[in-house]
């Protein structure tokens, strides 16, 4: 009579037949009668209490399986798919660290006991993972530029990172503004001369020489005599002192932008700096009009880098650039494998040249949606340039129109011709 063999959740593994040897897994099971089982049995036995211990992993694995990597000296698990490592956990004081006391490999944890901190060892030596020492409820995290023998600790609450080299540091990233307490003054430390002289951190991006109240980098204007400052969009901009009035900096012969009166509101030019060396010349009646009251912006023109028009929407999942989406799912929209399907909403956009309703979330949970001009779209089959397209039985990839299909279904043009299982291809929608 065969051997049924029935897995701990009570499903069948095999049958084992009558005087017969499976090696279905990597344990040998024998039938009733098999000649020389005792041998077989306890071989079982070692290759269990080895965890099949060898540099190479076990051909015939089953879900939940061990087995011990002899070369890289890691435990690994199966879950049905991958063979998954076990990073070893260490626990030992700051007296005893394990890469001193034992061999650790690269993703080896190790718990200090003294510190009551995570560690990960990678490949070198142990870095400390968190948490903040003890009751300290202080972030002591500095940033890859700030790792080496000489940086000594910065006193900053939930410091994100530190940007700068060994040996000069421009600037503290800070979730929130951190007075340092008198015995923990970074005045004089040459590691950090972020805030010579001052005992307190702004929250934000603070630059070298920063005032310690505004966090402003800004000094007495003097020419173009500027420490430190940001190029692009900032709180001041580098030469406008007023936003209300934006009068530039008499020392360098600007005046006072143009405007153009409007009933009870004001259309502020927008002025430019010239490029020019030899000379500090502002263009200030451009034509580019903003209007703060009804946060109107005016001009004759535009033009982007960018090839679409796109807004964002709320999605039921990620989804990556050029996938076709509708409207539909938990969220506002999802993906489809209905071909030709009329709730089409359009194709994930990469990156928009006008953004709609950019402020209602991120990218992760509400994507921008194309909805007019070129974008990468994902297609399947074949597809001649100039051929219209609908939605796919392929998940979130269109397809060429078809005679039949319902033209509501289109969403979409093809630039290129295509041909095979899955691709991208400009497309105009």
């Amino acid at each position: 009579m065969p051997y049924i063999l029935n897995k701990t959740n009570g499903t069948v593994l095999v049958t084992v037949q009558d005087a017969n040897l499976d090696q279905t897994t990597n344990l040998d099971f024998v039938g009733k009668n098999y000649s020389g089982y005792g041998e077989i049995q306890n071989e079982n036995f070692l290759k269990l209490l080895e965890n099949f211990s060898n540099t190479t992993a076990p051909t015939r694995p089953i879900e939940g399986q061990l087995w011990y990597n002899t070369a890289e000296k890691k435990l690994y698990l199966y879950d049905s798919q991958y063979w998954k490592s076990i990073a070893n956990l260490e626990v030992a004081t700051e007296a005893n660290i394990p890469s001193t006391t034992k061999a650790p490999k690269e993703g080896d944890l190790w718990f200090n006991s003294t510190k009551k901190q995570l560690n990960v060892y990678d490949g070198n030596d142990f870095v400390t993972v968190g948490p903040p020492i003890g009751s300290d409820t202080r972030a002591t995290w500095r940033g890859d530029y700030e790792y080496n023998s000489n940086s000594l600790d910065l006193p900053i609450y939930n410091v994100k990172a530190v940007i700068g080299s060994s040996n000069e540091v421009i600037a503290v990233v800070s979730q929130e503004t951190y007075n340092v307490a008198s015995t923990e003054s970074i005045t004089n430390q040459p590691e950090y001369p972020v805030y010579p002289s001052t005992t307190k951190l702004v929250r934000g991006i603070t630059l070298t020489g920063a005032d310690p109240i505004s966090g402003s980098s800004r000094k007495a204007v003097t020419g173009l005599a500027y420490d430190n400052y940001f190029w692009g969009t900032a709180a001041e901009s580098l030469y406008a002192l007023s936003a209300a009035t934006a009068t530039f900096a008499s020392s360098m012969g600007y005046t006072e932008i143009l405007s153009s009166d409007s009933g009870a509101n004001k259309n502020y030019y927008i002025p430019f700096l010239s490029t020019s060396t030899s000379s500090a010349v502002v263009y200030a009646n451009t034509g580019l009009q903003y209007n703060p009251v009804t946060r109107i912006l005016t001009t004759i023109a535009s033009s982007s880098l960018y090839a679409d028009l796109a807004e964002r929407y709320e999605a039921d999942s990620f989804y990556s650039y050029g996938t076709v989406v509708v409207v539909g799912g938990d969220k506002e929209i999802t993906i489809t494998n209905i071909r030709a399907n009329l709730s089409v909403a359009g194709v994930i956009s990469k990156q928009p040249a006008f953004r709609m309703n950019e402020n209602v979330g991120e990218n992760d949970t509400h994507p921008f949606v194309a909805l007019k001009g070129r974008i990468p779209c994902k297609v399947t089959g074949k597809i001649s340039k100039g051929n219209l397209l609908v939605t796919s039985n392929k998940i979130g990839h269109a397809e060429a129109y078809k005679q039949g299909d319902n033209p509501l279904a289109v969403f979409g043009k093809a630039l290129q011709d295509f041909e095979g299982d899955t691709g991208k291809i400009e497309v105009m929608v």
